[in-house]
């Protein structure tokens, strides 16, 4: 009868190990899943508080070299862009809105006016 207990509380025992074991993969589990949602976090910190170059191009013209050196005080350069005409926002180049100027105060600004398609999709909660 010894034996049988024995063996009943060994059976016990590995049971009880086999709970303990699933509980630490559990928590282990469960903790995996906070460290990668803390570097998710981290990541879109980062990545929201990168510098980037904002460029807003009021208009483009072709010039000749010996023209440009002709330029003095006070010449005139013609762009190709009507008054109207929305000017284009680029970030690191690449074009991502439309806006006009406003004048606040005695600074220049630059209102949105239309924002592309494919940023317009982008959810990030700040």
């Amino acid at each position: 009868m010894s034996n049988i207990q024995k063996n009943d509380n060994n059976e016990k025992l590995i049971d009880s190990e086999k709970s303990i074991l699933e509980k630490e993969d559990i928590n282990n589990n469960l903790l995996d899943q906070v460290n990668s949602n803390k570097n998710a976090s981290n990541n879109t910190n980062i990545l929201l508080n990168t510098l980037v170059n904002l460029t807003v191009e009021l208009g483009k013209s072709k010039i000749k070299i010996k023209d440009f050196l002709g330029f003095s005080k006070g010449s005139m350069l013609i762009l190709d862009k009507l008054k109207k005409e929305p000017l284009d926002i680029f970030i690191n180049g690449h074009l991502i809105a439309s806006g006009e100027i406003v004048v606040l105060e005695e600074k220049y600004g630059l209102r949105i006016t239309s924002i592309k398609n494919s940023l317009e999709n982008i959810n990030i909660s700040v």
